[in-house]
């Protein structure tokens, strides 16, 4: 299969939400002319206007930026994210929304009565919550597709319509378009991470428990997390600190300035993939050892060992269909059939077979646990491959062959129950990223050495 042509450069807004604070605090600019800018993206860009449901008031966004820039011009202490502007996935409650997590089974379900967890402290910080975003249905997909709903695309890919990634796919074509300054996402299996890195941004999974998921239409409960999609390392570990409600000050990331040593697994992680991409990952491999990053290339022989088991598929078909059922066996026209496929195959999971599941993937936790003690962390291609076309994904067997490439690598952390950024290759302007993946709990450490990563790459 040929590969799309990618645009050269990929310049988004400028204003990143830590940037955009600075700015709000120093009068250089107003949270209304933040949200008129988003707003007229959403006006004038077809791809834009596709990431969005239509579940906003842009009066409304209008009425919140305007409150806000009261606030400041009164001297008033306010929060210093009051008044960014950012888009939310549509598998969140939203107070007074209907929450379709991108079906149309759940169109009639009852508006929410309350926000979701991780929206809840956003909103007390004064972020302002411009539209809900599109999405995989159920967020079962890493290639972004979705037949319900307008369809957004890649923001790099020239010639043809590509893939925008997935799940959350309308998030991140929101904040490439410069729709929203960043985004809410889940990530199941790389549902953040897949989006950022093929629209040139940058994407985090935190560890699953790390932030409340109450609220949110699971897909399997085992792996789902709370995540984000914006422009820097920076922006996302704001957003982290935030939905995590931690309580001390939040402070901009200190890139990891002691040694760091990264372990690039040295098969399973790169097979199968885009000769382009391969080549440049190499060189940008190479670009960080230059700027004192240890890079270790050896085997790591869980990963096949993973592949072999497909634990994963199996836990989140079960837990999904668990969820799902009644709607699957009631009313299987209203569902994506590529998605209902991958549901309905969880049916016959017994609960001994999801018990000694559970317990297999307790062991590979602590299997790779043991085998990245020596490393800081785990280092790969977010996926191996370019955005394929999207006409390219309508044949069913098509599908599910790209889908699993895409998803192989980001599921790992979700699998193996750690944390992980994706970060773009920024110099390059291609449609792809690296990816850092560390153990259970090392969120934090992993910032540091991403941010690291992140000025390296930036140089």
């Amino acid at each position: 299969m040929s590969s799309p042509t990618i645009r050269p450069t990929h310049t988004p807004y400028r204003d990143t939400l830590v940037s955009a604070a600075m700015r709000l605090t120093n009068g250089e600019i107003t949270s209304r002319a933040l949200v008129e800018h988003c707003l007229e993206k959403i006006e004038t860009c077809e791809n834009a206007r596709a990431a969005y449901t239509g579940d906003f008031s842009a009066d409304r966004a209008r009425q919140y930026a305007d409150a806000a820039d009261r606030i400041r011009a009164k001297g008033y202490e306010a929060s210093p994210w009051t008044g960014l502007p950012i888009s939310i996935k549509d598998l969140f409650d939203i107070q007074g929304q209907v929450t379709r997590a991108g079906s149309t089974i759940l169109s009639d379900r009852p508006a929410a009565l309350s926000d979701a967890d991780a929206i809840i402290p956003l909103r007390a910080a004064g972020f302002i919550l411009l539209g809900r975003t599109q999405m995989t249905e159920f967020a079962y997909s890493g290639l972004g597709l979705n037949p319900h709903y307008p369809q957004p695309w890649n923001t790099l890919v020239e010639e043809g319509r590509a893939i925008p990634g997935g799940s959350s796919s309308g998030g991140a074509v929101s904040v490439a378009t410069g729709a929203a300054l960043a985004s809410i996402g889940s990530d199941t299996g790389g549902s953040c991470r897949i989006p950022a890195a093929m629209n040139a941004l940058t994407g985090f999974k935190p560890t699953a428990g790390h932030i409340s998921r109450k609220g949110m239409i699971p897909l399997s409960p085992s792996f789902d997390s709370v995540g984000s999609i914006a422009q820097t390392v920076d922006d996302c570990a704001l957003l982290d600190h935030i939905m995590a409600r931690r309580t001390e000050n939040w402070a901009p990331v200190e890139a990891e300035e002691g040694p760091i040593r990264l372990l690039l697994p040295t098969s399973f992680v790169r097979n199968d993939g885009d000769s382009q991409v391969l080549a440049v990952f190499e060189t940008v491999m190479k670009h960080l050892e230059a700027g004192g990053i240890e890079i270790v290339r050896q085997p790591l022989p869980i990963l096949q060992d993973i592949a072999d088991l497909n634990l994963q598929g199996q836990i989140v078909a079960a837990e999904a269909y668990h969820y799902f059922h009644d709607d699957l066996i009631h009313h299987p026209e209203s569902f994506d059939p590529r998605v209902s496929e991958r549901i309905a195959a969880g049916e016959n999971t017994t609960v001994q077979t999801l018990r000694q599941l559970y317990i297999e993937r307790q062991k590979l936790c602590a299997r790779f646990n043991a085998d990245m003690s020596e490393f800081d962390a785990l280092i790969c291609p977010t996926s191996p491959i370019l955005p394929p076309l999207i006409d390219s994904c309508s044949d069913a067997a098509a599908y599910g062959r790209l889908n699993r490439l895409i998803l192989r690598n980001p599921s790992l952390a979700n699998l193996l129950d750690g944390c992980s950024f994706s970060l773009p290759f920024y110099w390059k302007g291609l449609a792809a990223g690296l990816m850092l993946t560390a153990c259970h709990g090392r969120d934090a450490a992993l910032a540091r050495i991403a941010r690291r990563c992140e000025r390296r790459l930036k140089a």
